[in-house]
Protein backbone atom coordinates (compact mmCIF):
# COMPACT_ATOMS: atom_id res chain seq x y z
CA UNK A 1 0.00 0.00 0.00
CA UNK A 2 1.48 3.43 -0.95
CA UNK A 3 2.11 6.02 1.90
CA UNK A 4 -0.19 8.94 1.60
CA UNK A 5 1.31 12.06 0.25
CA UNK A 6 2.86 14.64 2.10
CA UNK A 7 4.51 18.20 1.76
CA UNK A 8 3.82 20.95 -0.97
CA UNK A 9 1.24 19.41 -3.72
CA UNK A 10 2.80 20.97 -6.93
CA UNK A 11 0.22 24.09 -7.66
CA UNK A 12 -2.31 23.41 -4.87
CA UNK A 13 -3.42 26.52 -3.75
CA UNK A 14 -6.09 26.91 -0.25
CA UNK A 15 -7.89 29.93 0.55
CA UNK A 16 -8.87 30.24 3.87
CA UNK A 17 -10.90 32.78 6.08
CA UNK A 18 -12.48 33.46 8.92
CA UNK A 19 -16.15 34.84 8.58
CA UNK A 20 -19.36 35.08 10.26
CA UNK A 21 -22.39 32.90 9.55
CA UNK A 22 -25.74 34.46 9.37
CA UNK A 23 -27.11 33.50 12.04
CA UNK A 24 -27.87 34.11 16.14
CA UNK A 25 -26.87 31.64 18.71
CA UNK A 26 -29.44 32.25 21.64
CA UNK A 27 -30.17 30.81 24.84
CA UNK A 28 -26.54 30.85 25.91
CA UNK A 29 -27.00 34.67 27.33
CA UNK A 30 -26.19 37.67 25.19
CA UNK A 31 -26.88 36.34 21.17
CA UNK A 32 -24.31 36.22 18.99
CA UNK A 33 -23.15 35.26 15.52
CA UNK A 34 -20.37 32.06 15.33
CA UNK A 35 -17.29 32.77 13.59
CA UNK A 36 -16.42 29.79 11.03
CA UNK A 37 -12.84 29.44 10.18
CA UNK A 38 -13.00 27.73 6.61
CA UNK A 39 -9.97 25.99 4.93
CA UNK A 40 -10.32 24.73 0.67
CA UNK A 41 -8.68 24.10 -2.09
CA UNK A 42 -9.40 27.23 -4.26
CA UNK A 43 -12.10 26.44 -6.64
CA UNK A 44 -12.18 22.62 -4.77
CA UNK A 45 -13.54 21.48 -1.90
CA UNK A 46 -13.64 22.57 1.70
CA UNK A 47 -11.10 20.63 3.74
CA UNK A 48 -11.88 21.66 6.93
CA UNK A 49 -13.61 24.50 9.09
CA UNK A 50 -13.89 25.43 12.91
CA UNK A 51 -16.77 27.07 14.53
CA UNK A 52 -16.36 29.17 17.70
CA UNK A 53 -17.53 32.65 19.51
CA UNK A 54 -16.59 36.04 17.67
CA UNK A 55 -12.92 36.30 18.25
CA UNK A 56 -12.06 33.05 19.84
CA UNK A 57 -10.42 31.58 16.37
CA UNK A 58 -7.71 33.64 15.42
CA UNK A 59 -5.23 32.99 17.96
CA UNK A 60 -5.42 28.68 17.26
CA UNK A 61 -5.51 29.33 13.56
CA UNK A 62 -1.87 27.85 13.13
CA UNK A 63 -3.19 24.74 15.06
CA UNK A 64 -5.98 24.72 13.52
CA UNK A 65 -4.10 24.80 9.60
CA UNK A 66 -1.94 22.09 10.88
CA UNK A 67 -4.19 20.06 12.16
CA UNK A 68 -6.26 20.14 8.41
CA UNK A 69 -3.14 19.34 6.69
CA UNK A 70 -2.94 16.19 8.85
CA UNK A 71 -6.26 15.14 8.56
CA UNK A 72 -8.11 16.96 5.79
CA UNK A 73 -11.92 16.58 5.41
CA UNK A 74 -11.33 15.61 1.50
CA UNK A 75 -8.02 13.98 0.38
CA UNK A 76 -4.84 13.03 1.15
CA UNK A 77 -3.12 14.87 3.66
CA UNK A 78 -0.85 17.68 2.05
CA UNK A 79 0.81 20.85 2.51
CA UNK A 80 -0.39 23.51 0.04
CA UNK A 81 2.23 24.95 -1.95
CA UNK A 82 0.33 28.79 -1.46
CA UNK A 83 -2.14 29.70 0.76
CA UNK A 84 -4.55 33.07 0.27
CA UNK A 85 -6.20 34.31 2.62
CA UNK A 86 -7.91 38.11 2.54
CA UNK A 87 -7.46 39.24 6.33
CA UNK A 88 -4.41 41.16 7.26
CA UNK A 89 -5.09 39.97 10.97
CA UNK A 90 -5.42 36.58 9.34
CA UNK A 91 -2.31 36.57 7.69
CA UNK A 92 -0.41 37.54 10.21
CA UNK A 93 -1.70 34.97 12.36
CA UNK A 94 0.11 32.32 10.13
CA UNK A 95 3.21 33.96 8.44
CA UNK A 96 4.97 33.02 11.82
CA UNK A 97 4.33 29.75 11.64
CA UNK A 98 4.34 28.51 7.94
CA UNK A 99 7.21 26.77 6.55
CA UNK A 100 9.35 28.51 4.25
CA UNK A 101 8.52 26.40 0.98
CA UNK A 102 4.61 28.19 1.39
CA UNK A 103 4.18 31.18 -0.18
CA UNK A 104 1.67 33.11 1.91
CA UNK A 105 -0.91 35.97 0.03
CA UNK A 106 -3.26 38.31 1.50
CA UNK A 107 -5.60 38.97 -1.24
CA UNK A 108 -9.07 38.53 -2.07
CA UNK A 109 -11.50 34.82 -1.51
CA UNK A 110 -14.64 34.68 -3.31
CA UNK A 111 -14.39 30.58 -3.16
CA UNK A 112 -15.05 31.60 0.54
CA UNK A 113 -18.16 33.65 0.28
CA UNK A 114 -19.22 31.33 -1.96
CA UNK A 115 -19.18 28.60 0.41
CA UNK A 116 -20.70 30.92 2.96
CA UNK A 117 -24.11 31.51 0.17
CA UNK A 118 -24.49 27.64 0.10
CA UNK A 119 -24.56 27.68 3.97
CA UNK A 120 -26.91 30.55 4.24
CA UNK A 121 -29.29 28.69 1.92
CA UNK A 122 -29.05 25.50 3.56
CA UNK A 123 -29.73 27.54 7.29
CA UNK A 124 -32.53 29.20 5.65
CA UNK A 125 -34.09 25.85 4.50
CA UNK A 126 -33.22 24.53 8.35
CA UNK A 127 -34.98 27.74 9.48
CA UNK A 128 -38.30 28.04 7.77
CA UNK A 129 -39.43 24.32 9.61
CA UNK A 130 -37.86 25.25 12.97
CA UNK A 131 -38.76 28.97 13.60
CA UNK A 132 -40.79 29.18 16.68
CA UNK A 133 -41.68 32.50 19.16
CA UNK A 134 -40.52 30.17 22.04
CA UNK A 135 -36.85 29.97 23.33
CA UNK A 136 -35.35 28.22 26.81
CA UNK A 137 -35.27 31.81 28.33
CA UNK A 138 -38.86 32.90 26.51
CA UNK A 139 -41.80 31.11 27.85
CA UNK A 140 -45.32 29.94 26.39
CA UNK A 141 -46.73 32.53 29.06
CA UNK A 142 -44.20 35.51 28.04
CA UNK A 143 -45.79 34.97 24.78
CA UNK A 144 -49.24 34.61 25.22
CA UNK A 145 -49.02 38.22 27.21
CA UNK A 146 -46.72 40.00 24.24
CA UNK A 147 -49.74 38.56 21.90
CA UNK A 148 -52.32 40.49 23.88
CA UNK A 149 -50.52 43.73 24.00
CA UNK A 150 -49.56 43.47 20.88
CA UNK A 151 -53.13 43.15 20.08
CA UNK A 152 -54.25 45.97 22.06
CA UNK A 153 -51.88 48.02 20.32
CA UNK A 154 -53.23 47.15 16.45
CA UNK A 155 -56.78 47.88 17.56
CA UNK A 156 -55.12 51.18 18.68
CA UNK A 157 -54.11 52.07 15.09
CA UNK A 158 -50.87 53.96 15.91
CA UNK A 159 -50.25 54.43 12.31
CA UNK A 160 -53.58 55.99 11.68
CA UNK A 161 -52.73 58.28 14.77
CA UNK A 162 -49.30 59.28 14.32
CA UNK A 163 -48.66 61.92 11.36
CA UNK A 164 -45.41 60.44 9.12
CA UNK A 165 -42.61 57.72 10.00
CA UNK A 166 -40.65 60.72 10.52
CA UNK A 167 -42.89 61.95 13.74
CA UNK A 168 -40.73 60.47 15.91
CA UNK A 169 -41.10 59.56 19.85
CA UNK A 170 -38.71 59.39 22.30
CA UNK A 171 -38.83 56.08 24.29
CA UNK A 172 -36.74 55.69 27.80
CA UNK A 173 -37.61 52.21 29.78
CA UNK A 174 -34.64 52.57 32.73
CA UNK A 175 -35.09 49.23 33.89
CA UNK A 176 -34.54 47.51 30.85
CA UNK A 177 -31.51 49.93 29.64
CA UNK A 178 -33.51 51.92 27.19
CA UNK A 179 -32.25 55.13 27.17
CA UNK A 180 -34.08 58.02 24.67
CA UNK A 181 -34.44 55.76 21.83
CA UNK A 182 -36.04 57.19 19.02
CA UNK A 183 -39.31 54.69 18.03
CA UNK A 184 -40.98 54.99 14.26
CA UNK A 185 -44.48 54.30 13.87
CA UNK A 186 -44.99 52.57 10.24
CA UNK A 187 -47.81 51.54 8.55
CA UNK A 188 -49.29 55.26 7.90
CA UNK A 189 -49.27 53.75 3.45
CA UNK A 190 -51.93 50.93 4.99
CA UNK A 191 -49.28 48.30 4.98
CA UNK A 192 -46.30 46.97 6.35
CA UNK A 193 -47.53 48.25 10.07
CA UNK A 194 -45.60 48.05 12.97
CA UNK A 195 -42.93 49.98 15.08
CA UNK A 196 -39.13 50.41 14.88
CA UNK A 197 -36.82 51.28 17.73
CA UNK A 198 -33.52 52.88 16.85
CA UNK A 199 -30.56 54.10 19.40
CA UNK A 200 -31.09 58.00 18.59
CA UNK A 201 -31.40 60.32 15.61
CA UNK A 202 -28.43 59.39 13.53
CA UNK A 203 -29.35 55.76 13.54
CA UNK A 204 -32.91 56.73 12.21
CA UNK A 205 -31.14 58.77 9.00
CA UNK A 206 -28.95 56.67 8.12
CA UNK A 207 -31.83 54.13 7.95
CA UNK A 208 -33.84 56.40 5.45
CA UNK A 209 -30.57 56.56 3.43
CA UNK A 210 -30.74 52.72 3.33
CA UNK A 211 -33.88 53.06 2.23
CA UNK A 212 -33.34 54.93 -0.86
CA UNK A 213 -29.98 52.67 -1.61
CA UNK A 214 -33.09 49.64 -1.13
CA UNK A 215 -34.94 51.48 -4.21
CA UNK A 216 -31.88 52.49 -6.38
CA UNK A 217 -30.70 48.71 -6.20
CA UNK A 218 -27.67 49.72 -4.09
CA UNK A 219 -26.77 47.89 -1.57
CA UNK A 220 -27.86 49.27 2.15
CA UNK A 221 -25.56 50.26 4.78
CA UNK A 222 -28.28 49.81 7.70
CA UNK A 223 -28.14 50.34 11.49
CA UNK A 224 -28.54 48.42 14.45
CA UNK A 225 -32.92 48.48 14.96
CA UNK A 226 -35.28 46.14 16.50
CA UNK A 227 -39.02 45.77 15.10
CA UNK A 228 -42.16 44.69 16.25
CA UNK A 229 -44.30 44.07 13.13
CA UNK A 230 -47.68 43.17 12.09
CA UNK A 231 -47.77 40.44 9.63
CA UNK A 232 -50.42 38.37 7.92
CA UNK A 233 -51.23 35.03 9.01
CA UNK A 234 -50.37 33.34 5.62
CA UNK A 235 -46.94 34.84 5.57
CA UNK A 236 -46.05 33.40 8.78
CA UNK A 237 -44.29 29.81 8.30
CA UNK A 238 -46.58 26.72 9.16
CA UNK A 239 -44.76 26.44 12.06
CA UNK A 240 -45.53 29.42 13.26
CA UNK A 241 -49.25 29.02 12.67
CA UNK A 242 -49.24 25.74 14.48
CA UNK A 243 -47.72 27.30 17.37
CA UNK A 244 -50.09 30.24 17.25
CA UNK A 245 -52.84 27.78 17.23
CA UNK A 246 -51.75 25.70 20.19
CA UNK A 247 -51.63 27.94 22.31
CA UNK A 248 -54.26 29.87 21.18
CA UNK A 249 -52.30 33.18 21.99
CA UNK A 250 -54.78 36.31 21.00
CA UNK A 251 -54.61 38.03 17.96
CA UNK A 252 -56.11 41.30 16.50
CA UNK A 253 -56.87 40.11 12.88
CA UNK A 254 -55.73 38.44 9.81
CA UNK A 255 -53.34 40.93 9.50
CA UNK A 256 -52.41 41.47 12.73
CA UNK A 257 -50.42 38.94 13.34
CA UNK A 258 -47.07 40.14 15.57
CA UNK A 259 -43.43 39.31 15.00
CA UNK A 260 -40.25 40.70 16.90
CA UNK A 261 -36.92 40.85 15.52
CA UNK A 262 -33.92 42.40 15.52
CA UNK A 263 -31.56 43.60 12.75
CA UNK A 264 -27.95 44.17 13.00
CA UNK A 265 -25.36 46.11 10.43
CA UNK A 266 -25.27 43.15 8.34
CA UNK A 267 -28.76 42.91 7.78
CA UNK A 268 -28.47 39.65 9.64
CA UNK A 269 -31.56 39.14 11.71
CA UNK A 270 -32.11 37.42 15.02
CA UNK A 271 -35.43 36.39 17.34
CA UNK A 272 -35.21 38.84 20.61
CA UNK A 273 -34.04 38.05 24.06
CA UNK A 274 -36.54 38.09 26.42
CA UNK A 275 -35.55 41.65 27.79
CA UNK A 276 -36.53 42.78 24.44
CA UNK A 277 -39.55 40.97 24.47
CA UNK A 278 -40.66 42.27 27.87
CA UNK A 279 -39.72 46.04 26.02
CA UNK A 280 -42.11 45.84 23.06
CA UNK A 281 -44.83 44.48 25.76
CA UNK A 282 -44.10 47.73 27.90
CA UNK A 283 -43.90 49.90 24.93
CA UNK A 284 -47.11 47.76 23.22
CA UNK A 285 -49.18 48.69 26.32
CA UNK A 286 -48.00 52.33 27.19
CA UNK A 287 -48.53 53.65 23.77
CA UNK A 288 -51.81 52.29 23.65
CA UNK A 289 -52.60 53.79 26.62
CA UNK A 290 -51.05 57.40 25.41
CA UNK A 291 -53.06 57.51 22.10
CA UNK A 292 -56.41 57.13 23.81
CA UNK A 293 -55.71 61.12 24.55
CA UNK A 294 -54.26 61.74 20.97
CA UNK A 295 -54.64 66.01 20.91
CA UNK A 296 -51.47 66.36 23.28
CA UNK A 297 -49.44 64.18 21.52
CA UNK A 298 -50.35 65.59 17.76
CA UNK A 299 -49.81 69.11 18.95
CA UNK A 300 -46.20 68.39 19.74
CA UNK A 301 -45.44 67.21 15.90
CA UNK A 302 -47.69 70.04 14.57
CA UNK A 303 -47.13 72.95 16.99
CA UNK A 304 -43.59 71.62 18.51
CA UNK A 305 -45.41 72.32 22.28
CA UNK A 306 -43.48 69.81 24.20
CA UNK A 307 -44.82 66.30 25.59
CA UNK A 308 -44.21 64.30 28.42
CA UNK A 309 -45.41 61.02 30.05
CA UNK A 310 -44.41 58.65 31.93
CA UNK A 311 -46.92 55.72 32.87
CA UNK A 312 -46.33 52.30 34.66
CA UNK A 313 -47.52 49.04 32.84
CA UNK A 314 -47.95 45.40 34.04
CA UNK A 315 -45.92 43.07 31.52
CA UNK A 316 -45.57 39.28 32.52
CA UNK A 317 -42.35 40.01 34.12
CA UNK A 318 -43.34 42.54 35.99
CA UNK A 319 -44.71 46.27 36.34
CA UNK A 320 -41.97 48.88 34.03
CA UNK A 321 -42.36 52.39 34.15
CA UNK A 322 -42.17 53.94 30.38
CA UNK A 323 -41.64 57.51 29.37
CA UNK A 324 -42.49 58.87 26.15
CA UNK A 325 -41.80 62.40 24.54
CA UNK A 326 -42.28 64.35 21.31
CA UNK A 327 -41.06 65.60 19.03
CA UNK A 328 -37.68 63.96 19.41
CA UNK A 329 -34.71 65.83 19.90
CA UNK A 330 -36.47 69.02 17.72
CA UNK A 331 -36.19 72.32 19.26
CA UNK A 332 -39.24 74.41 19.26
CA UNK A 333 -39.65 76.60 15.95
CA UNK A 334 -40.13 80.70 15.96
CA UNK A 335 -43.47 81.15 14.65
CA UNK A 336 -42.88 83.69 12.39
CA UNK A 337 -45.79 86.01 10.30
CA UNK A 338 -47.71 83.97 7.81
CA UNK A 339 -46.33 86.63 5.30
CA UNK A 340 -42.33 86.35 6.30
CA UNK A 341 -42.97 82.00 5.88
CA UNK A 342 -43.90 82.97 2.70
CA UNK A 343 -41.22 85.30 1.88
CA UNK A 344 -38.30 83.33 3.28
CA UNK A 345 -39.53 80.09 0.76
CA UNK A 346 -39.78 82.78 -2.10
CA UNK A 347 -36.13 83.51 -1.31
CA UNK A 348 -34.88 80.17 -1.41
CA UNK A 349 -32.77 79.90 -4.42
CA UNK A 350 -33.51 82.97 -6.10
CA UNK A 351 -30.83 84.34 -8.55
CA UNK A 352 -30.35 80.84 -9.81
CA UNK A 353 -28.35 79.82 -6.47
CA UNK A 354 -28.99 75.88 -5.33
CA UNK A 355 -31.99 75.91 -2.89
CA UNK A 356 -30.47 75.13 0.59
CA UNK A 357 -32.04 72.04 1.65
CA UNK A 358 -32.13 72.54 5.38
CA UNK A 359 -33.22 75.62 5.46
CA UNK A 360 -36.52 74.23 2.92
CA UNK A 361 -37.16 71.48 5.08
CA UNK A 362 -37.06 74.10 8.22
CA UNK A 363 -39.34 76.33 6.32
CA UNK A 364 -41.74 73.76 4.68
CA UNK A 365 -41.68 71.77 8.21
CA UNK A 366 -43.34 75.35 9.76
CA UNK A 367 -45.35 75.11 7.28
CA UNK A 368 -46.74 71.84 7.41
CA UNK A 369 -46.99 72.75 11.32
CA UNK A 370 -49.44 75.28 10.22
CA UNK A 371 -51.11 73.43 7.78
CA UNK A 372 -51.89 70.52 10.38
CA UNK A 373 -54.09 72.22 12.88
CA UNK A 374 -55.43 74.52 10.20
CA UNK A 375 -59.47 74.20 9.19
CA UNK A 376 -58.63 72.42 5.94
CA UNK A 377 -56.59 69.70 7.34
CA UNK A 378 -59.15 69.19 9.72
CA UNK A 379 -60.41 65.82 8.20
CA UNK A 380 -57.41 64.88 7.27
CA UNK A 381 -55.36 61.86 9.08
CA UNK A 382 -51.87 61.45 7.22
CA UNK A 383 -50.47 64.32 6.16
CA UNK A 384 -47.45 63.52 3.97
CA UNK A 385 -48.20 63.84 0.10
CA UNK A 386 -48.21 67.55 0.34
CA UNK A 387 -43.90 66.93 1.16
CA UNK A 388 -43.85 64.49 -2.31
CA UNK A 389 -45.07 67.63 -4.45
CA UNK A 390 -42.36 70.22 -2.03
CA UNK A 391 -39.48 67.37 -2.55
CA UNK A 392 -40.40 66.85 -6.59
CA UNK A 393 -40.88 71.00 -7.06
CA UNK A 394 -37.27 71.61 -5.67
CA UNK A 395 -35.34 68.74 -6.84
CA UNK A 396 -36.88 68.88 -10.60
CA UNK A 397 -37.35 71.97 -10.57
CA UNK A 398 -35.08 74.12 -8.37
CA UNK A 399 -38.60 75.59 -7.06
CA UNK A 400 -40.14 76.17 -3.50
CA UNK A 401 -43.93 75.72 -3.20
CA UNK A 402 -43.90 79.36 -3.00
CA UNK A 403 -42.52 80.04 -6.71
CA UNK A 404 -44.30 76.64 -7.82
CA UNK A 405 -45.89 77.06 -11.13
CA UNK A 406 -49.25 75.71 -12.13
CA UNK A 407 -47.75 73.94 -15.14
CA UNK A 408 -44.80 72.26 -12.82
CA UNK A 409 -47.90 70.90 -10.74
CA UNK A 410 -49.34 69.03 -13.20
CA UNK A 411 -46.29 67.37 -14.07
CA UNK A 412 -45.80 66.72 -10.97
CA UNK A 413 -48.69 65.01 -10.29
CA UNK A 414 -49.26 63.25 -12.95
CA UNK A 415 -46.37 62.10 -14.21
CA UNK A 416 -43.17 62.37 -11.51
CA UNK A 417 -45.09 61.05 -8.54
CA UNK A 418 -46.47 58.10 -10.71
CA UNK A 419 -42.90 57.18 -12.10
CA UNK A 420 -41.34 58.04 -8.69
CA UNK A 421 -43.46 56.82 -5.39
CA UNK A 422 -44.17 53.04 -4.95
CA UNK A 423 -47.74 53.33 -4.45
CA UNK A 424 -51.08 52.13 -5.28
CA UNK A 425 -53.58 53.23 -8.23
CA UNK A 426 -56.15 53.47 -4.74
CA UNK A 427 -54.31 56.06 -3.14
CA UNK A 428 -55.10 58.63 -6.11
CA UNK A 429 -57.81 60.12 -4.22
CA UNK A 430 -55.71 60.50 -1.24
CA UNK A 431 -52.95 62.20 -2.78
CA UNK A 432 -55.51 64.72 -4.68
CA UNK A 433 -57.30 65.23 -1.73
CA UNK A 434 -55.00 66.39 0.70
CA UNK A 435 -52.74 68.55 -1.54
CA UNK A 436 -56.00 70.09 -2.49
CA UNK A 437 -56.95 71.06 0.89
CA UNK A 438 -52.99 72.22 1.44
CA UNK A 439 -53.49 74.52 -1.35
CA UNK A 440 -56.52 75.85 -0.04
CA UNK A 441 -54.78 76.60 3.24
CA UNK A 442 -52.04 78.19 1.32
CA UNK A 443 -54.69 80.52 -0.64
CA UNK A 444 -56.69 81.38 2.56
CA UNK A 445 -53.77 81.65 5.61
CA UNK A 446 -51.21 83.00 2.90
CA UNK A 447 -52.26 84.02 0.42
CA UNK A 448 -50.54 82.21 -2.36
CA UNK A 449 -50.83 84.28 -5.90
CA UNK A 450 -51.02 81.23 -7.75
CA UNK A 451 -52.94 79.08 -5.67
CA UNK A 452 -56.72 79.06 -7.60
CA UNK A 453 -54.56 78.27 -10.70
CA UNK A 454 -53.32 74.74 -8.64
CA UNK A 455 -56.35 74.29 -7.20
CA UNK A 456 -57.20 73.85 -10.87
CA UNK A 457 -54.69 71.10 -11.61
CA UNK A 458 -56.09 69.35 -8.50
CA UNK A 459 -59.98 69.69 -9.83
CA UNK A 460 -61.93 68.22 -12.48
CA UNK A 461 -61.11 64.46 -13.12
CA UNK A 462 -57.52 64.91 -11.28
CA UNK A 463 -58.33 61.42 -9.30
CA UNK A 464 -59.37 59.07 -12.26
CA UNK A 465 -56.38 60.70 -14.49
CA UNK A 466 -54.02 59.92 -11.34
CA UNK A 467 -55.41 57.03 -10.63
CA UNK A 468 -54.71 55.67 -14.35
CA UNK A 469 -51.15 57.10 -14.19
CA UNK A 470 -49.89 55.56 -11.47
CA UNK A 471 -51.57 52.40 -12.85
CA UNK A 472 -49.64 52.60 -15.86
CA UNK A 473 -47.03 50.67 -16.00
CA UNK A 474 -45.67 52.54 -19.33
CA UNK A 475 -45.20 55.17 -16.31
CA UNK A 476 -43.04 53.58 -14.20
CA UNK A 477 -39.10 54.56 -13.47
CA UNK A 478 -36.83 51.20 -12.96
CA UNK A 479 -37.05 51.28 -9.74
CA UNK A 480 -41.01 51.09 -9.56
CA UNK A 481 -41.24 48.82 -11.68
CA UNK A 482 -39.20 46.52 -9.43
CA UNK A 483 -41.62 47.45 -6.76
CA UNK A 484 -44.72 47.06 -8.20
CA UNK A 485 -43.88 43.86 -10.46
CA UNK A 486 -43.29 42.36 -7.18
CA UNK A 487 -46.12 43.25 -5.05
CA UNK A 488 -48.75 42.02 -7.98
CA UNK A 489 -46.68 38.65 -7.83
CA UNK A 490 -48.03 39.05 -4.15
CA UNK A 491 -44.66 39.68 -2.02
CA UNK A 492 -43.91 42.13 0.06
CA UNK A 493 -41.66 44.86 -1.50
CA UNK A 494 -41.72 47.11 1.32
CA UNK A 495 -39.26 44.86 3.31
CA UNK A 496 -35.75 43.23 2.41
CA UNK A 497 -36.96 39.81 2.86
CA UNK A 498 -39.71 40.58 0.67
CA UNK A 499 -37.32 42.20 -2.33
CA UNK A 500 -34.80 39.08 -1.58
CA UNK A 501 -37.98 36.51 -1.99
CA UNK A 502 -39.15 38.35 -5.31
CA UNK A 503 -35.48 37.95 -6.92
CA UNK A 504 -35.13 34.90 -6.01
CA UNK A 505 -38.04 33.95 -7.55
CA UNK A 506 -37.22 35.43 -10.57
CA UNK A 507 -33.54 34.97 -11.10
CA UNK A 508 -32.89 31.99 -8.64
CA UNK A 509 -31.10 33.78 -5.69
CA UNK A 510 -31.20 32.65 -2.33
CA UNK A 511 -32.63 34.10 0.80
CA UNK A 512 -29.69 36.19 2.79
CA UNK A 513 -31.50 35.08 5.96
CA UNK A 514 -32.88 32.67 8.46
CA UNK A 515 -35.58 34.87 10.19
CA UNK A 516 -37.78 37.57 8.63
CA UNK A 517 -37.00 40.88 7.86
CA UNK A 518 -38.55 43.71 9.22
CA UNK A 519 -41.47 45.49 7.00
CA UNK A 520 -41.84 49.37 6.67
CA UNK A 521 -38.91 50.70 4.75
CA UNK A 522 -40.21 53.41 2.69
CA UNK A 523 -40.56 53.18 -1.21
CA UNK A 524 -40.41 56.58 -1.75
CA UNK A 525 -37.09 58.07 -2.78
CA UNK A 526 -34.73 59.80 -0.47
CA UNK A 527 -32.06 62.30 -1.50
CA UNK A 528 -28.77 60.70 -0.30
CA UNK A 529 -27.29 64.38 -0.12
CA UNK A 530 -30.19 65.87 1.68
CA UNK A 531 -30.12 63.31 4.11
CA UNK A 532 -26.70 64.18 4.72
CA UNK A 533 -27.52 67.67 5.39
CA UNK A 534 -30.28 67.15 7.71
CA UNK A 535 -28.38 64.64 9.50
CA UNK A 536 -25.61 67.36 9.87
CA UNK A 537 -28.14 70.27 10.97
CA UNK A 538 -29.66 68.15 13.44
CA UNK A 539 -26.09 66.90 15.03
CA UNK A 540 -24.66 70.85 15.03
CA UNK A 541 -28.09 71.77 17.21
CA UNK A 542 -27.97 69.18 19.61
CA UNK A 543 -23.49 69.91 20.24
CA UNK A 544 -24.66 73.73 20.56
CA UNK A 545 -27.76 72.52 22.89
CA UNK A 546 -25.70 70.49 25.24
CA UNK A 547 -22.94 73.08 24.96
CA UNK A 548 -25.24 75.92 26.78
CA UNK A 549 -26.40 73.32 29.47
Amino acid sequence: MAAKRKGPMTGVEWAGGIVSLPAYVTGEGEPYRPEVLVWMIADGPVLGFSTAKPGELLAGVSENFRETTRSPMFGAPHMPARVRVASPELASALRETLPPTIELLCAPTPEIDNVLASMRQQMDDDAETEQSYLSPEISAEAVSSLFRAAARLFRASPWGIVPTDESLLGVTIESLGVQDAAMSIIGQMGQSRGLILFSGLDDFEMYLEAAGAVERGEEPHMPPHFALNFERGAELSAALRKEITKHQWEVAGADAYPWLVAIDEDLVARPPTAEELTIAEAISLALSSILADKGPLLAAWAEGTPFARTLRVKTHAREIEVTFRAPYDEAPQRQRPAGDLLADLANLGKGGEEIDASARRMLEGELVQRFVKSPEAKSLTDVQSCHFVMDFAADYFGATIANLRPSQLREIIFEIIPRKVSIDASRASWIISENRAFFAFLKRELGLEHADACLRVLGGDAVKRLEVALGDRRNFGMAKSLFMTGSDAGFDMSSKQGIEAFMRETQGMPLPTGFPMPSGLPTRSVNPAAARAKRNERKAARKARKKNR
